[in-house]
């Protein structure tokens, strides 16, 4: 076991290594140019690792924690991130919300299937794409993967193609919501429908807050988001069930046994730290052991590591990504993925245009 332990130690530490560099460099480079959250810090973590894997290489006594750090220190980060979202959050914008929501996953889904099937993208690399656009990004991306046994350079190329579109959405998405004279609350479900990382998000919110005034869409924005993440519960193993069923040689249907094992546990972890936010924030009286004031500052330094593991897992990703792989696959992921962020973008302005 000790021997085990110790083999994981050199890619855990390089992880590290790259997250911090990555977390400082962004909070940097936002700091200069003003906006707290333009640069996503998981993004440069991907090319920093993706760089020193194609100009230094890696050694093989890396590995083992590396491997480590893509799936089992993202599993923990995605748990612990769900401290952010209490089930009180989900109805702060009205029930009105989640039909914009649901339109917008089914919608990128569909669109990311007959696409797939068009261009004859490999179906591993189609799914990733339309999961990581209809519902988070990166996170999405990772959890789908192991369940359709993706390979690692699938996994990249789908969440570099989703990083691209979701920064440029990010950019120019707040002021297409001013120009459309959204009000805060709609601003805010379009942000966070239509956008693809929660950091992203997140940069959209504030970009508009500090452009155009405002002070809700921002949290309006983050907390659609973090709904949307949630609905990770049952898409990723309504995917896999997809997925193995279409690419199965026999008709047999996955019988409940076997549909036990697609279930992500971590994905039910995350769920299970929402609930615990919630029965949190409900208990605050004279007599409770934590006020709010320290409620919150656990739930804060929850969010901060939950977010710095992620970090550690993208870089890891990078670093264990070959590019000359990555060349083999072609431009056609990348038609998908803008297709796909696009009517994803189109839905939620229909949605809100038509019906808020």
């Amino acid at each position: 076991m000790n021997q085990n332990i110790k083999k994981l130690i050199p890619g855990l530490l390089l992880g590290i290594l790259v997250a911090l560099i990555s977390f400082y460099s962004a909070k940097f480079f936002n700091n200069l140019i003003g906006y707290k959250s333009l640069i996503s810090s998981i993004l440069l973590a991907i090319i920093l690792g993706i760089l020193i894997k194609t100009f230094f290489g890696v050694k093989n006594i890396f590995n083992d924690g590396l491997d480590f750090n893509v799936k089992k220190v993202l599993r923990i980060g995605i748990v612990i991130l769900g401290i952010r979202l209490s089930i009180s959050e989900i109805f702060s914008l009205g029930i009105t919300g989640l039909p914009i929501i649901l339109f917008c996953i089914i919608s990128g889904l569909l669109t990311g299937y007959f696409l797939t099937k068009l261009l004859r993208l490999p179906s591993k690399l189609g799914v990733l794409i339309a999961v990581g656009t209809s519902i988070c990004g990166a996170s999405a991306i990772v959890a789908t993967a192991p369940g359709i046994n993706a390979k690692k350079e699938e996994i990249a190329y789908a969440i570099t193609v989703i990083t691209i579109f979701g920064l440029i959405a990010m950019i120019f998405y707040p002021f297409l919501a001013n120009i459309l004279e959204f009000t805060e609350k709609n601003a805010g479900l379009f942000l966070g429908t239509s956008i693809h990382e929660t950091a992203q998000v997140t940069g959209a919110g504030f970009i508009y807050d500090e452009t155009f005034g405002t002070e809700n869409v921002g949290k309006n924005a983050i907390t659609v988001k973090l709904v949307r993440n949630l609905s990770m519960v049952f898409v990723i193993p309504l995917m896999t069930i997809l997925y193995k069923q279409s690419s199965s040689k026999n008709d047999q249907l996955i019988n409940l046994k076997d549909l036990s094992k697609l279930v992500p546990m971590f994905i039910l972890g995350f769920f299970l730290m929402s609930i615990i936010r919630t029965l949190g924030d409900l208990s605050f009286d004279s007599t409770s052991f934590i006020n709010e004031e320290n409620w919150k500052w656990i739930t804060d330094q929850l969010t901060s590591i939950s977010k710095f593991l992620l970090i550690i897992a993208m870089g890891s990703v990078g670093m264990t990504t070959d590019l000359n792989s990555l060349k083999n696959l072609g431009l056609k992921p990348f038609l998908v993925g803008i297709l796909v962020a696009t009517i994803v973008g189109l839905s939620s302005l229909l949605c809100i245009t038509l019906f808020m």
